[in-house]
């Protein structure tokens, strides 16, 4: 097959990351993705797109029957959401992390989101105010850029803790000295993490949990990539092995569900927070000086979800819930669908690491990393950003991973989803000219 040739116009695709307002090797997920769409338009050609963390699988037909029956058979929508959710995804959300994550929760517990960044949102927010100066949010990095944003949209802190040098019993006295300061109102992480796609295991999880008992820290687990750790088939309702999970060794928890990811349902902005029972019971006279209330689950419901959408779409919500029903019926395996994601992954780190790439965060706690949504990438010689302009130049996208937060300043991430396996030969091509181009040796 011929491939469209590479490098690229050299003068069209210099003028186009000129355009950009900010040197294009620290440019935002947006900004590059701006640049992309011009060049292609302006040459006629087709970029490996890597730098969108976006769904690249279709909907389920389930989720449109949902909406379906919500909207035209029971014509809900006219009618305004609940702010506590809609109680058949509330229910189907508790049954969901029965049957996948053996864990047993009061689908009042279950509060719909706009997708779990408002999930994280309000989790972050009801953190940092529980306790008198526990303002601070402390991510395992790297992770999702946004996350941060919301920090400084809730005019609280913020601290990291890079998982490249913290795993195992080094994570947990990191995050016992960091916690031991007295500041810490919650910890966020994704697992799999975006993007290195390391999962942090049960002992970690164990440790994680009792230190955020110790120090009343709420562990904010982002669990967007739910049972995507491809090595273990975590797929079967009600069966061992379950996806592991946080809750299971604290109180102080909140689990973000999305069902971007798992489901490809993104365009309608839906999750859900499962917040811990016993946490939702809590009362704290610091919170209600900025949520009114001093009762901790209400105020993820008043003012948490009211004041910032006042609830989630009818449609959404019922279509989540056919999704999640069906899943928990073993009616629809979403992690078989899923999986395409990590047969795309595989393919495509063979065509980076056979022409002189490296995996930045290339291990799990000693494990070969599992394929999946993400990986990242390093070339010798080249800094991140340096990385990022000149693939460019070879039609493939991406961001830095110091945009994501790492502390490693020569790697970049890869998203899967947008390239499909019958395209891995025009990646390899173009890795191949890019590799004689910039040989190691040379530099």
């Amino acid at each position: 097959m011929a491939f469209t040739p590479v490098p690229f116009d050299a003068k069209v695709v210099a003028s186009r990351i000129s355009e950009c307002p900010m040197p294009i090797g620290i440019a935002s997920i947006r900004e590059v993705n701006k640049v992309v769409n011009l060049i292609e338009q302006d040459l006629g050609v087709r970029y490996i797109r890597m730098e969108f963390g976006i769904p690249g699988l279709s909907l389920s037909p389930i989720a449109l029957d949902g909406e379906k029956e919500a909207l035209v058979e029971h014509q809900l929508g006219s009618v305004y959401p609940s702010f506590e959710g809609a109680p058949e995804l509330k229910q189907a959300t508790a049954d969901f992390c029965h049957a996948f994550l053996n864990l047993k929760i009061d689908p009042k517990c279950c509060i719909p989101t706009n997708g779990a960044m408002q999930g994280g949102f309000v989790s972050i927010g009801v953190a940092g105010n529980i306790t008198a100066g526990k303002d601070t949010i402390l991510f395992l990095m790297p992770g999702f850029p946004v996350n941060q944003m919301q920090v400084r949209l809730w005019g609280l802190k913020m601290d990291t803790l890079d998982l490249y040098d913290h795993r195992g019993e080094a994570l947990l006295q990191a995050l016992e000295n960091r916690f031991a300061k007295g500041d810490v109102g919650g910890l966020l992480w994704s697992s799999p993490n975006n993007p290195t796609w390391v999962c942090l295991k049960e002992e970690e999880l164990q440790g994680i949990g009792e230190l955020c008992t110790k120090y009343d820290v709420m562990a904010i687990e982002d669990y967007a990539y739910l049972g995507m750790d491809f090595r273990q088939n975590y797929g079967v309702p009600y069966k061992p092995p379950y996806a592991p999970t946080v809750a299971h060794y604290t109180d102080n928890y909140v689990i973000l569900i999305s069902g971007s990811k798992m489901f490809s349902y993104a365009g309608q902005r839906i999750g859900v927070m499962v917040i811990s029972p016993a946490y939702f019971e809590r009362t704290s006279a610091h919170l209600k000086q900025r949520f009114i209330v001093d009762n901790v689950g209400y105020s993820f419901i008043h003012p948490g979800v009211y004041a910032t959408t006042a609830g989630v779409s009818q449609g959404a919500q019922h279509g989540l819930a056919a999704l999640l029903r069906a899943s928990v019926a073993g009616e629809y395996d979403f992690l078989k669908v899923t999986r395409e994601y990590a047969d795309r992954a595989a393919a495509m780190k063979k065509a980076f690491l056979d022409n002189g790439f490296q995996l930045v965060y290339d291990n799990d706690l000693g494990e070969p990393l599992a394929d999946g949504f993400y990986f990242t990438l390093s070339y010798p010689n080249m800094t991140g950003p340096e990385l990022v302009e000149k693939l460019l130049y070879y039609g493939v996208s991406a961001i830095t991973l110091k945009t994501a937060g790492s502390v490693r300043e020569e790697g970049i991430r890869a998203c899967v989803s947008l390239t499909p396996v019958d395209r891995v030969d025009e990646l390899a091509y173009r890795m191949q000219q890019f590799h004689a181009d910039h040989p190691v040796e040379s530099q």
